[in-house]
């Protein structure tokens, strides 16, 4: 999976994450509300504004853009600031993998979780992982069914897609500059 253009804060570039739930809310006739959580873990939104950028990152932009064929193909946004994350999403075990990916790269400060329950049982393997993300792998498989999670200090990675399926080429710089881009945050 790509990852989005390099146009870090050397460019200008800002960045603001929403992270969105999915719960369930029912309200009784008594006006009592009942509420069921969906996710255990959120899912990113990104929208992302640009002061300045070079000719060569508004191409960068456009063309991955269309690599991607507007909002049809995923891929993965890294966070441009280092910063702690808590809970966040490995993947789940299956009985037999003992290899996963961090969401996050130059991770330090790495607490691994399995159900919920830390363990020391695993290696981390740095930038070892698809599109630069870190790597831990279990010194026994994790059971089938068990989440896995994590804590770290690093750059959160973020698998999203476009928002919008259209760009219009011709005023692409003045839209980076005037309302950004939005990034639909998707699981997994």
């Amino acid at each position: 999976m790509a990852e989005f253009p390099a146009t870090k804060k050397a460019s200008g570039g800002g960045y603001t994450l929403i992270p969105t739930w999915k719960t369930i809310t029912s309200t009784m006739d008594s006006g009592v509300e009942q509420r069921r959580q969906k996710w255990t873990f959120p899912k990113y939104d990104v929208k992302l504004s640009f002061s300045v950028l070079t000719a060569s990152e508004i191409q960068a932009i456009w063309n991955f853009f269309v690599a991607r064929h507007g909002s049809f193909e995923a891929f993965y946004f890294y966070t441009y600031d280092s910063l702690a994350w808590t809970g966040c999403y490995v993947g789940v075990g299956d009985g037999v993998t003992v290899t996963f990916d961090l969401p996050g790269k130059s991770t330090s400060a790495q607490t691994i979780y399995v159900d919920g329950a830390s363990t020391e049982a695993v290696t981390i393997l740095t930038g070892g992982g698809l599109e630069s993300s870190d790597r831990v792998t279990y010194t026994v498989a994790p059971a089938a069914g068990a989440i896995l999670s994590c804590d770290f200090t690093g750059y959160l990675r973020i698998r999203c897609r476009f928002k919008e399926d259209t760009m219009d080429r011709n005023h692409l710089q003045s839209v980076l500059y005037a309302t950004g881009i939005e990034l639909q945050g998707l699981h997994g």
